[in-house]
């Protein structure tokens, strides 16, 4: 996951990087397709451009040719207020899907992202994009301001022929911060969002997933995990800098982008990601993992070795450590204090 960079056109009340203005010192050309060598070379499977909005990046179309040529699966994650501007660009690009940034009706999708007419500019994208053949998918962070609105959207989605929805929470990161964090949802909420995600993916065959902030080990795992209606899957526990890295737009490396800065394990203007990658003593929290490690209740559950505590951002967001998150449905399923 690599954030292009940190400018971007939207002004989102729940952003957890705080975005607008662009990073002091963001990567160069040449740096960036250095970058793209070398995760090539450690046989990278997938770049994903993120941001900030990752089209505001001037440079975008010869970072996303490098990837391509270089054999990886170029994809993208936008707030969609340039895709129409740049429809061409982006559907002669080869990404193998587009994701749009959606998080409610109209009303609350503008309130939420700041922008008048952004729901309906994203659209237009959208469907400009399709017409072009282009995979689009969205995904939606669920905070107090929408999280009723989930029916609508997934409505919206199926009406706007998405091929995909993925639903995470919002954490209290950033601007979400504020405010102690007020806009996110409580873990009790977990067991009425639980229960409106099963129906949705009951409802239809849409591709419909919860991302790693949502679980953990409850009786419907298989079915949230899974994408597809009958597709079953579980959470493995939390992939930072062990599948999955983060690499912001002045070259910072972390296991997950989502983490806080304390979590950073370099910069490849100071080493090469080769490097950083290949350290030992990088990214301990995942790779050196020990159930010991763990507090409260995720020490005492029995799918501790699997879980580990589910999403590390998350746990790092609401208690301050990675040793136990509150977040989690078996916690709620089974009564455990």
């Amino acid at each position: 996951m690599w954030e292009l960079t940190l400018a971007c056109n939207a002004r989102c009340v729940h952003c957890g990087s705080s975005a607008g203005a662009v990073r002091e010192d963001e990567l160069t050309t040449d740096e960036a397709l250095a970058l793209i060598d070398d995760l090539r070379d450690l046989d990278c499977e997938s770049i994903t451009f993120s941001g900030g909005e990752p089209l505001l990046r001037n440079d975008w179309i010869i970072l996303g040719k490098a990837v391509r040529e270089s054999g990886m699966r170029l994809e993208m994650i936008t707030n969609g207020l340039e895709v129409e501007n740049q429809v061409e660009q982006i559907a002669d690009a080869g990404f193998f899907a587009v994701t749009f940034s959606i998080d409610g009706d109209e009303e609350t999708h503008d309130e939420l992202r700041g922008i008048q007419g952004g729901l309906s500019r994203l659209l237009s994208g959208s469907r400009a994009l399709k017409e072009r053949g282009v995979l689009i998918g969205a995904a939606t962070q669920v905070n107090r301001r929408n999280i009723n609105l989930l029916d609508d959207i997934h409505r919206l989605l199926l009406d706007n022929d998405f091929d995909g929805w993925q639903v995470q929470l919002t954490m209290p990161y950033g601007e979400a911060a504020d405010d102690d964090g007020a806009i996110c949802i409580s873990p009790e909420d977990l067991v009425g969002l639980e229960e409106t995600l099963v129906k949705l993916k009951m409802k239809s065959d849409f591709f419909l997933q919860a991302a790693d902030n949502i679980g953990y080990m409850s009786r419907n795992e298989p079915l949230l995990r899974g994408g597809m209606r009958g597709e079953e899957k579980f959470f493995g526990g939390c992939q930072a800098g062990m599948q999955v890295v983060g690499i912001t737009s002045d070259g910072t490396v972390r296991g997950c982008l989502s983490l806080p800065p304390s979590f950073d394990e370099g910069n490849i203007r100071n080493r090469s990601f080769r490097e950083i990658w290949n350290d030992e003593q990088a990214f301990r929290y995942n790779r050196a993992f020990k159930v010991d490690d763990l507090d409260g209740t995720c020490l005492r559950c029995p799918f501790n070795k699997i879980c580990r505590a589910g999403c590390k951002s998350q746990a790092m967001a609401v208690t301050g450590s990675v040793s136990q998150n509150p977040y989690c449905l078996r916690r709620l399923e089974e009564g455990w204090e």
